[in-house]
């Protein structure tokens, strides 16, 4: 499950012998791009903005129990 997670575009942040954490997506990197707006007069402020509002990181917890079955809990 772990494996088509990762085919998928999901990364390991966290994994043991029966839990696994993975994550989707990329935080935005708030220093970057207040220099970026800071040196551009404040225009870089906009795709800033757009960033902030429209970038998500998802996170999903895998756990295998007794019976062997892999709950899934976060997300789809």
């Amino acid at each position: 499950m772990v494996s088509r997670r990762v085919a998928a575009g999901w990364r390991v942040e966290f994994r043991t012998g029966s839990q696994a954490v993975l994550v989707r997506g990329q935080p935005v990197n708030h220093v970057l791009h207040a220099f970026l707006t800071a040196f551009s007069c404040c225009a870089w402020g906009v795709v800033w903005a757009v960033l902030a509002l429209t970038n998500k990181v998802e996170r999903a917890v895998l756990t295998v129990d007794a019976q062997g079955q892999v709950i899934t809990v976060g997300a789809p």
